[in-house]
């Protein structure tokens, strides 16, 4: 690949990287606003006793739902996270990068670069620290929401 070549890769990788940091960001807000939305509904809301048995367990059960669907892009936002810093490390100390002809840059991922699920979980907690926090976060509002959803049906 020429010198221009790997500039322009560089470029859009870091756009790339720089976009899914943002989304790293905004995704747990979203889970927050929702499911406390739902949670306040759903114990909050002054509703019939004969229809709450059914509204709660609704409102609960998409609420996590939601939450685990967004944790999961989440996680999978931050894989590919990690393979594209690892593209630019790799651009940026001269070693370059060979993408498989069926990817597209936003498809890097670790396994692309070769890094083992070891590697993955190490960087994510040593080089994206908040990011896994927000990840640890919403794995944790996702099962609240799941445990509240349970009792609601039980209860």
């Amino acid at each position: 690949m020429s010198v221009r070549g790997e500039v322009e890769e560089y470029n859009q990788i870091s756009q790339d990287w720089r976009h899914r940091d943002n989304l790293t960001w905004q995704i747990p807000s979203i889970i927050v606003a929702i499911g406390g939305g739902l949670i306040a509904g759903a114990f909050g809301l002054k509703i019939d006793s004969r229809y709450i048995c059914i509204v709660r367990p609704i409102l609960l059960g998409f609420g996590a739902l939601l939450a685990f669907c967004l944790t999961f892009a989440l996680a999978q936002n931050l894989w590919y996270q990690v393979g594209s810093g690892e593209a630019l490390i790799r651009i940026a100390s001269g070693k370059g990068i060979r993408i498989p002809k069926n990817k597209l840059r936003r498809t890097l991922t670790p396994k692309d670069s070769h890094i083992s699920w070891g590697d993955f979980v190490k960087r994510l907690f040593t080089i994206l620290r908040g990011s896994a926090v927000l990840l640890i976060l919403c794995m944790l509002i996702t099962v609240v929401l799941f445990a509240l959803f349970a009792w609601s049906i039980v209860a």
